[in-house]
């Protein structure tokens, strides 16, 4: 059914987690409408989806209205654009929120010192994450028992880490550099020394020592603190705290390959049959994929899957949750990222990625998942000079073919220096240093700077 962001027409496409559209209907109808329907003269369709910690109407309130509200006010700057015309396909896909203090109401306050009840909600959201696994509710039932024994006794705390990764799935497809190696590398590994390692305090490199967790509610509390549990529990430290931090990464994990087999399967499969159908008739018209956080995975995955000849036009990365070396040439060893076809094929003509410092999500997941394999020095926890690092925190490392910019304020002039050396890839860091735009957490994507950013690009195409 037709609908509107911020004024743009627009589509919502469904898809399990198998990456099968919920109503096939709606794809025809959105093909139909862009091809030979009123939207036939559209000159750019834009695919977009969202990420982790969203269901369909916060995915439509806090980033698809949002951010197209912001594009709508920042493209009439670019006169290039004043004869192109915009159309949108939103995408939805059956991620969860995570269970860590900051998306509780009331905030990790309520936690203190009661890390038995959180661990329970977060056992909660894992039933919830695992509908339709018909072991999932009498492991989870299993894991929940062991809670209380957990501080004093090392063979709960191998069952109850047993259980939960029992419940993680088989990686499918492109592996994560940092995630796919951690998770095979416990599940070779005590327990009891997994949760040693995850609660012992870590500081991740952050921009300053007042950085508020969360996406500024009153739940989000200052690092440091000593209050904080829950997916940021190894700040403070402690067995329960870790087996919180356990449970998130479960989580994330999952997330991570959810959103990959959807976009290699169900979004590829469309965007790759619209592609061929725009090659056929008016070559001229564009195609755009934008991610944000696990949906920067599923909009790669997707492009990985296209064959070269028909490329997307802009690829846009906003926070997203993977491996910074996901688009290597060679991160080490001679090993290359597992979405490195999407540059060696040229498969997308550009790539623009934000990342910050101040992206915790991002920044603790990765190297989280190092120290639950004793593997990360400390003083490089998280940074871009951490063989486990995030996109979304660090941009694209051991990428030749990117350039590192910081994200400029709307109107600025000069804007954006050009591509040169072979370079075709911006990575704009929103860290917001000496008074420059901020992207101020994982989800502070819908920002004018952002789309300002992304009209620039369009110019070129």
């Amino acid at each position: 059914m037709l609908t509107h962001y911020s004024g743009y027409p627009a589509f919502d496409l469904l898809y399990d987690r198998g990456g099968h559209a919920i109503d096939a209907n709606v794809e025809r109808e959105a093909s139909d409408y862009f091809l030979t329907g009123p939207g036939k003269d559209i000159t750019d369709i834009i695919l977009v989806s969202h990420g982790w910690n969203n269901d369909e109407n916060d995915a439509r309130t806090t980033l698809y209205n949002p951010f197209f509200g912001q594009f709508a006010t920042t493209t009439p700057k670019f006169a290039q654009l004043k004869n192109r015309t915009f159309g949108v396909l939103a995408i939805f896909w059956p991620s969860k929120r995570f269970a860590d203090a900051d998306l509780i109401p009331g905030g990790t306050a309520s936690f203190t010192g009661n890390e038995d009840a959180l661990l329970s909600l977060q056992l909660d959201r894992l039933t919830e994450i695992f509908v339709g696994d018909p072991n999932a509710p009498t492991t989870i039932a299993q894991a929940r028992t062991l809670i209380p024994k957990l501080e004093s006794s090392p063979s709960a705390q191998n069952d109850f880490v047993a259980l939960l990764l029992s419940l993680a799935p088989k990686s499918r497809y492109e592996i994560d550099e940092g995630l796919d190696a951690a998770f095979d590398a416990m599940s070779r590994q005590n327990g009891s020394d997994i949760l040693a390692r995850l609660g012992r305090p870590f500081a991740p490199v952050v921009a300053d020592p007042g950085l508020q967790f969360g996406s500024g509610s009153a739940a989000g509390l200052a690092f440091g603190t000593g209050t904080a549990s829950g997916w940021l529990g190894t700040a403070i430290g402690g067995i329960k705290n870790a087996a919180s931090s356990l449970a998130n990464l479960i989580t994330y994990y999952t997330m991570k390959d959810r959103a990959g087999i959807v976009g290699r399967t169900g979004v590829a499969e469309f965007a790759q049959s619209l592609l061929d159908a725009i090659a056929k008739g008016d070559a001229t018209r564009r195609v755009h994929l934008i991610g944000h956080s696990f949906g920067g995975r599923l909009v790669t995955s997707a492009v990985n899957s296209l064959r070269p000849e028909t490329p997307v036009t802009t690829m846009v990365l906003l926070q997203a949750a993977y491996s910074h070396n996901g688009l290597s040439a060679d991160y080490g060893g001679g090993k290359p990222g597992s979405f490195r076809a999407v540059v060696a094929e040229r498969k997308a003509q550009s790539l623009l990625i934000t990342h910050s410092k101040n992206d915790i999500a991002v920044g603790v997941a990765y190297p989280l998942a190092s120290r639950a394999m004793n593997q990360t020095a400390d003083a490089l926890i998280g940074g871009p000079n951490d063989l486990f690092g995030g996109m979304g925190r660090n941009g694209a490392q051991h990428t030749a073919e990117a350039r590192f910019d910081d994200l400029l304020p709307v109107g600025s002039t000069p804007g954006y220096p050009a591509f040169a050396d072979g370079t075709w890839i911006r990575n704009l860091n929103g860290d917001g240093d000496s008074g420059k735009p901020r992207i101020g957490s994982h989800g502070d994507v819908a920002k004018p700077e952002i789309t300002w950013a992304f009209g620039e690009h369009l110019t070129s195409s």
